[in-house]
C-alpha cells in the first residue's frame, strides 16, 4: 500500500449554497456526519435548508414593510387624515421554529398585499379630491367632461376587462342631480379608478408626472381632451409602475445577496462590508443594483461559498481523524499551507506523528508520518513502515468517510512504506483534547 503524499479533494456539485452553510456550521449535521448516520444528516441539511428558505421570506417581507410604512408615512403627511392604513409590523428574527417564520410569512405576505391595496385606493381618492376642489381660474368656468363621455365612443382605449377603467356610477345618483357635480363627481371616480392602480413605492418624479396627467383631465373641458388625458394617465402610471416593479426585483435580489454574505467576517473596510453598504442602499431604493455592484456581490458570494466549503472540509477531515483514534489540536480551522502543518499525534504513538496541511487554494490533503523522536537501528526502521502502513490504512477510512459526506478524494502522489527515510521533527506539543461537535454543545 502506498502513503499519501498530496491528495486532492472535491466537493459533491449537488450541495446547495444553503446545504453547504448547513454543512459547515450546523452542529446537528455535523454531528450526524460524523455518526456516519446518511439519513439523519439528509434530514438536518433538509431542515437547514427550509429554515434558510424561510428566513429570507422573512426578510423580503420585511423590506417590503418597510418601504410600505415609509410610503404611507408619506401619503400621511401629503393628505392628512385621508390615508390612514394599518401596515403590519416586521418580524425580529430569533428562536422561532421553521414552521412559525413560514406561518408568519403566508399571514403577512397577505396582510401586506391588503395594505397596499388600501394605500393605493386612499391616496387615488385622495388626490382626485384634491385636484377638482383645486380647480380653480379659467378651469372653474368650464363645463366638465362626463364620465360617461370619457368612454363612450372609445371602447377600445378602456376595454371591458379592465374593470379599474370603466366609467363610475356616481354615488347617490339615483334621480336628477346637478349635471356640473354629477360630471364632476363621475371623472372624479373614473381618474380614482385609474390612478388606484399607482404602486405606492413608485419614485416621486413618476409619481409626479401621473399627477399632472391627472390634473389634466380634472380640468379638461371636452370629451375628447378628457379622454386624451386620461390615456396619458393610464400609461403615466402604468411606466411608473413598471419602475416600482423593477426596483422591487432589484431590492428582493440585493437582500437574496446580503444574507449569502452575512457570514463572511468584516472590519468595516473590506469588499465584503462596501458591498454589504451599497446592497443597503439598493434595499432602501437610495441607489439602483448595476452590474458592476452586481459583480463585486457576485465575487463576495463565490468568496463566502469557498469558506463554507473550507470549513466543512476542515470539520469533517477532524472530526474522522477524531474518531480515528488522532490528537487534533485547537487551531486546525484557520490552518493554511503558509501556516506550516498541523501535527496529528496517537497515545501509542511515542515516537511518531503525521504533518497534514489543507491546501485551501489549491483543494488539496497534504500529509507525512514524521518522528518525533530519534531512532536507531532495524528496529526504528521496522516502526517506521509499521506507522506508516498504520496511517495508510487510516487515510483509506478517512478517504471514505470524505466520500460518504460528499468530498471526492484522489490521490495525487504517494511513496510506498519503506521508500524513503522518515523525517525527524521536533517533538509536537502536548495535544490539547479536542471535543466533538455534539460534546460541545452539552457543555454550553
Amino acid at each position: 500500500m502506498s502513503g499519501p503524499k498530496c491528495t486532492t479533494y472535491q466537493l459533491d456539485q449537488s450541495f446547495t449554497a444553503a446545504e453547504l452553510r448547513a454543512a459547515a456550521r450546523d452542529a446537528a449535521v455535523r454531528e450526524a456526519t460524523r455518526r456516519r448516520q446518511e439519513a439523519a444528516r439528509e434530514a438536518a441539511l433538509r431542515a437547514a435548508a427550509a429554515r434558510d428558505a424561510a428566513v429570507r421570506g422573512v426578510k423580503a417581507l420585511n423590506a417590503r414593510i418597510t418601504a410600505l410604512s415609509r410610503a404611507r408615512d408619506d401619503r400621511g403627511k401629503q393628505y392628512g387624515a385621508a390615508v390612514s392604513v394599518q401596515v403590519p409590523e416586521p418580524l425580529v428574527l430569533g428562536t422561532q421554529s421553521t414552521s412559525e417564520l413560514e406561518s408568519w410569512c403566508a399571514e403577512t405576505d397577505g396582510a401586506l398585499a391588503g395594505a397596499e391595496r388600501e394605500l393605493r385606493e386612499q391616496t387615488a381618492r385622495a388626490l382626485a379630491t384634491e385636484l377638482f376642489a383645486g380647480m380653480s381660474g379659467h378651469t372653474a368656468g368650464r363645463r366638465p367632461a362626463e364620465a360617461a363621455e370619457l368612454f363612450a365612443d372609445r371602447p377600445q382605449d378602456f376595454p371591458a376587462d379592465r374593470p379599474e377603467d370603466s366609467p363610475a356610477v356616481p354615488s347617490g345618483a339615483d334621480g336628477p342631480r346637478d349635471g356640473d357635480e354629477a360630471a364632476r363627481e363621475g371623472v372624479g371616480q373614473a381618474l380614482a379608478r385609474v390612478l388606484s392602480r399607482l404602486l405606492p413605492d413608485c419614485d416621486e418624479d413618476r409619481r409626479t408626472a401621473a399627477r399632472a396627467a391627472a390634473a389634466r383631465v380634472a380640468g379638461a373641458a371636452t370629451p375628447d381632451e378628457a379622454r386624451t388625458w386620461l390615456t396619458e394617465t393610464r400609461l403615466r402610471v402604468q411606466r411608473a409602475n413598471e419602475a416600482a416593479e423593477a426596483a422591487r426585483r432589484e431590492a428582493r435580489e440585493a437582500i437574496e445577496l446580503l444574507h449569502d454574505l452575512e457570514e463572511l467576517e468584516g472590519t468595516g473596510e473590506t469588499e465584503a462590508d462596501s458591498v454589504r453598504a451599497l446592497l443597503t442602499e439598493v434595499v432602501s431604493g437610495h441607489r439602483a443594483l448595476d452590474e458592476s455592484l452586481r459583480r463585486r456581490a457576485a465575487d463576495c458570494r463565490a468568496a463566502a461559498e469557498a469558506e463554507a466549503e473550507q470549513q466543512y472540509v476542515v470539520n469533517t477531515v477532524t472530526d474522522a481523524l477524531a474518531d480515528l483514534g488522532y490528537h487534533v489540536g485547537e487551531g486546525f480551522e484557520t490552518l493554511t499551507v503558509a501556516d506550516g502543518a498541523l501535527r496529528l499525534s496517537r497515545s501509542e504513538w511515542p515516537e511518531h506523528a503525521v504533518n497534514l496541511a489543507v491546501d485551501r487554494q489549491g483543494g488539496q490533503l497534504r500529509t507525512a508520518v514524521v518522528r518525533t523522536a530519534a531512532g536507531h537501528g532495524d528496529d526504528a526502521a521496522h516502526l517506521d513502515v509499521e506507522r506508516e502502513e498504520q496511517w495508510c490504512r487510516d487515510f483509506q477510512e478517512l478517504r471514505d468517510r470524505l466520500a460518504e459526506a460528499g468530498l471526492r478524494t484522489d490521490v495525487q502522489v504517494a511513496v510506498p512504506p519503506g521508500r524513503v527515510p522518515v523525517p525527524l521533527v521536533a517533538a509536537p506539543a502536548a495535544p490539547v483534547p479536542r471535543a466533538r461537535p455534539g460534546h460541545r454543545e452539552r457543555e454550553r
